[in-house]
């Protein structure tokens, strides 16, 4: 028997999902959503972080993550360079960047964007896309960049290995004739998250895993008209 416990250590890289999985905060959700939305497409838009199983438990079928993007993208330290980012439609401003109004209050000062990532990854079952998440990801502690750059760890990994719950805030949900959506943001003490998930109309139809969706990604925030969009704000 080897007397190397290294052997032993199981390196969390490995078991801990590259996605944002169950790890969010209890806090209530008791929202009165639009009657335009079904009953399990308002369960989804409050989802605060079991998205991923309440498809799965629809379905009865296995929803896998896969990640289309994860770019750095480049911020500038020059206090006088604003460097828009165009995200979900929404454009940020690297320096006032703060998604928690809480945390604003609290904050003397904001604490500079050391990383930011651009994200994207799609909800697939049975090869059929049933969501699509476009995220901006700003970190400002320097301690979760070293895990990043140094460990190895994914941006998805960070809430569980750190074991800290991000706050969820429902911003913004809509929809149209092809797409539903909504804008939300998780937050902790270093990590902001802007998420803007997409999903297709008719989802929760019977038998629509054996239709042809394949043009969610056409419609998703680019090829529709935005005059088709029923849009309502929850802040």
């Amino acid at each position: 028997m080897s007397n190397n416990k290294s052997e032993n250590i199981i390196d969390p890289r490995k078991i801990i999902p590259n996605n944002f999985g169950d790890v969010m905060s209890s806090r209530a959700t008791s929202l009165l959503l639009p009657d335009e939305f079904s009953g399990l497409e308002r369960i989804c838009l409050t989802a605060n972080g079991n998205l991923q199983r309440i498809l799965s438990s629809w379905f009865n079928k296995t929803v896998r993550v896969d990640i289309v993007k994860n770019n750095m993208v480049d911020t500038k330290t020059d206090l006088q360079i604003k460097t828009s980012v165009t995200i979900n439609e929404t454009i940020i401003l690297n320096n006032d960047v703060n998604y928690n109004n809480n945390t604003k209050k609290n904050d003397d000062k904001i604490k500079p964007i050391l990383k930011r990532f651009d994200r994207e990854v799609n909800l697939i079952c049975e090869d059929k896309i049933v969501c699509n998440a476009k995220s901006d990801v700003i970190i400002r502690d320097y301690n979760i960049v070293q895990l990043i750059e140094n460990d190895g760890f994914g941006i998805g990994q960070l809430f569980r290995y750190l074991d800290k719950l991000p706050s969820f805030h429902l911003h913004y949900i809509g929809k149209n004739t092809k797409i539903w959506w909504r804008e939300y943001s998780l937050h902790i003490s270093g990590v902001e998250c802007y998420i803007k998930e997409t999903f297709p109309n008719n989802l929760f139809d019977n038998d629509w895993l054996n239709g042809d969706h394949n043009d969610l990604l056409k419609v998703n925030g680019c090829n529709v008209d935005d005059d088709d969009f029923k849009v309502w704000k929850l802040e």
